[in-house]
């Protein structure tokens, strides 16, 4: 229940200068740049309030909007507690809800029947496989999410069937033309709209009734608009629409965390704003209140190299806060213990649930959630699942558990038509009716398949099946666990299958990858047994693995990708894997502005960390099951050198060949041990020293005694250090 109508707002008291001018700012359109931590959220809540109780505009004139139910229902929680009952009349939701309201109201004059149903993800699948199957296409050549992705991307452009047809290009998008085409003819005979279809009819429905415009314009005095960076081509028609070139618009945004480009998101709906809406006010919130000025001034630097930005420079009033640290690891075992033991060193200051390991891709997500599940440490997987719960994971499992024990019914059921092998259900029922006969195992009833007992085409697939699970389990005990996977995959198709997928098919081949990873470095910890006892005691270890507590669930140390991290803040933050191919990942290609947008993914990772942020690399990764040489990343070397700590594995050795793809930063600390320096005198805070591959510096400070001696020394071009009198290698100058 809203609480009622409260007093009168202070908001000279409560805003700084920057957020009262941006809500108390008159008629016309302002765009609000809003830095990361800077309170975008309440210039927007503060803004409803200004308007409602020094203007006396009609709550039920104030649009507000943005991305997703969990931001709009957190922005109209602080309106209610702002307003109390006033507030109710304000519609403050999704894009999407919006769009809704007005189908649900004119719907019939873009085509729409009254009642109309929304098709959820699980509805549009089935609709594109079938409108697949009408056009005698395979599902396995043409999946069918890549197949309702591009169709979404289509209708965010505002393309009609007949418009996207006729700027097809290509065998794979003139294919999609013709099943768009009959997807749109099966959603009209359901009575069916998809989430696409919302915004793109309620742009056509104000676009051409112009009855229906006026009335919306008259109606909406006010609108509001949040996260304004990730607009796409249909929400930024909608606001014109809504409010025209000069109407009272608000949008909020930050061009430096715009990181949804591959969603269709418009970088240049904030960057062209004063072209869109002539006459525009542009404002800058630059004050922050989550991160230590250190966290913002490297954050700042590395954002600075885009060139498509306006520009902001963040600061505040909390104080320097500590200097970053950055870890050369030696492959991403070493990466997680370091990491992992960095942030349990603040356990007593800091709960578990301020902490975060944040990464680009879902596959790394492995080798902490191991690490933390050794140390008994709670975690959450945020946006995401579990490495050893996740689909395709947990279909290579039910193939090993098959190929170690045929009659183990419920892996042998999971398999059978995954990937797609034309067994359906029909044909699952006539196998259980076999299987009856031999104590209900599926197995044996594949093995004893009379000819002639099933339909030809389902019994090919049956038999085929069952000739590969054989095959595979007679050449399991000569194979490596990583040598059998590496056939399973390939014999079962799981690669083609996922590569057709484009970018969650990648993301699935790089999980997929990762578990022959995790394989291999079983067998190299287990060193002992045959090829059936390694699979055996790999198969205990992933069922221990994935058999979590619910107490694990809640309250642990946040694991996401950094595209889940937006919006959300920790007291430590790790950054892992900086290295090329993965930040930036090799999916993304090499244009300039698929560059920046990684740039942007990075510094929103980075702007997470309220005092303390960690940074990590692997000189090595393992990739389906075999190490690869890794390049630090490029953007290590736009970070200031005098703000980051660099350390590196004591077992990483740093040759001449390969220290100048690893000296971001010099490199780092060198694990060659020495004495005293050979100079002749002491150690002192002020002598000037010489490192031999950091070249001259100055000592600032000394810790410690013998061994654990630490020094802090201030080099011309490689800026701070820490190292360990006896590692150092130091001459004193």
């Amino acid at each position: 229940m809203a609480p009622p109508a409260g007093p009168a707002l202070d908001f000279e008291r409560d805003l700084n200068p920057q957020q009262l001018a941006a809500v108390t700012h008159g008629d016309g359109p302002q765009l609000v740049l809003a830095g990361a931590g800077s309170g975008k959220t309440r210039v927007i809540t503060y803004r409803v309030a200004y308007l409602v109780q020094r203007l006396a505009v009609d709550p039920a004139a104030i649009v507000a909007v943005t991305f997703t139910n969990k931001a709009a229902a957190e922005m109209r929680e602080r309106v209610e507690r702002l307003l109390g009952t006033e507030a109710l009349a304000t519609f403050v939701g999704t894009f999407h809800r919006f769009a809704l309201r007005l189908l649900r109201r004119w719907g019939d004059r873009v085509g729409l029947e009254p009642g109309f149903i929304i098709c959820d993800d699980a509805d549009q699948l089935a609709l594109v496989k079938k409108a697949l199957a009408a056009e005698q296409l395979s599902e396995s050549a043409f999946t069918p999410r890549a197949v309702l992705a591009a169709i979404g991307s289509a209708k965010n452009r505002l393309l009609d069937p007949a418009a996207y047809e006729a700027a097809a290009r290509g065998f794979f998008a003139q294919r999609v033309a013709a099943v768009y085409r009959r997807y749109q003819g099966l959603l009209r005979q359901a009575s069916g709209v998809d989430f696409d279809d919302m915004l793109r009819l309620a742009v056509r429905l104000l676009a051409r009734e112009e009855d229906v415009r006026a009335r919306l314009r008259e109606r909406v005095r006010y609108l509001l608009v949040d996260e304004f960076q990730d607009t796409n081509l249909a929400q930024m028609r909608l606001v014109q629409e809504l409010v025209g070139g000069d109407g009272n618009l608000t949008a909020v945004g930050d061009e430096d965390q715009g990181i949804y480009r591959w969603r269709g998101a418009d970088l240049d709906n904030v960057l062209n704003f004063e072209a869109s809406f002539p006459g525009a006010v542009v404002r800058k919130l630059e004050r922050n209140y989550r991160s230590t000025q250190r966290i913002l001034d490297v954050a700042g630097q590395l954002v600075a190299h885009n060139r498509n930005r306006r520009g902001k420079k963040l600061w505040t009033d909390a104080g320097a806060g500590e200097p970053l640290e950055l870890y050369k690891a030696r492959d991403e075992q070493d990466e997680a213990h370091w990491v992992v033991s960095a942030l349990l060193e603040r356990r007593q200051e800091c709960p578990l649930r301020e902490m975060a390991v944040l990464v680009r891709t879902n596959a790394q997500t492995r080798a902490f959630e191991e690490e933390l599940l050794e140390r008994e440490v709670p975690y959450t997987l945020v946006g995401g699942v579990r490495f050893y719960e996740r689909a395709e994971i947990k279909d290579l499992v039910a193939y090993l558990r098959a190929i170690h024990n045929p009659r183990d019914n419920l892996s042998l059921l999971r398999i059978l038509n995954r990937p797609p092998r034309g067994i359906g259900k029909a044909t699952r029922e006539l196998l259980a009716e076999r299987a009856a006969d031999f104590g209900g195992v599926y197995w044996d009833a594949l093995c004893n398949l009379e000819p002639g007992s099933l339909p030809q085409r389902s019994g090919r697939a049956l038999a085929s099946f069952r000739e590969l699970i054989a095959e595979l389990r007679e050449a399991a005990p000569g194979l490596s666990l990583a040598a059998l996977l590496g056939q399973l995959i390939e014999r079962t198709g799981y690669a083609a299958m996922y590569d057709a997928e484009e970018s969650e098919g990648q993301a699935k081949l790089e999980n997929v990858a990762e578990f022959v990873s995790a394989a291999e470095e079983f067998s190299e910890r287990a060193a002992n047994g045959s090829g059936e006892e390694l699979l055996t005691a790999f198969l205990d270890h992933v069922a221990l693995v994935s058999d979590l507590d619910g107490w694990q669930r809640e309250q642990g140390v946040s694991l996401m990708t950094l595209h889940s991290a937006k919006g959300l803040e920790f007291r430590a933050a790790a950054v892992a894997g900086l290295e090329e191919g993965l930040l930036p990942h090799f999916n993304v290609g090499g244009a300039p502005e698929d560059i920046e947008e990684e740039r942007r993914l990075l510094y929103v990772g980075m702007t997470r960390a309220r005092e303390r942020l960690l940074l990590s690399c692997a000189r090595r990764r393992r990739v389906a099951g075999r190490y690869q040489e890794r390049e630090p990343s490029r953007f290590l070397a736009e970070l200031p050198a005098a703000e980051i700590e660099v350390s590196e594995s004591p077992e990483l050795f740093v040759d001449s060949r390969t220290r100048g793809a690893y000296a971001f930063f010099g490199s780092g600390d060198r694990r060659d041990r020495v004495e005293e320096p050979a100079a002749g005198g002491r150690l002192s805070k002020g002598r000037r020293v010489l490192h031999p591959t950091l070249g001259e510096g100055v000592l600032l400070d000394s810790e410690g005694e013998g061994d654990q001696r630490k020094l802090t020394v201030v080099f011309q071009r490689a800026g701070k250090r820490k190292l360990l009198a006896k590692y150092a290698h130091l001459e004193l100058l």
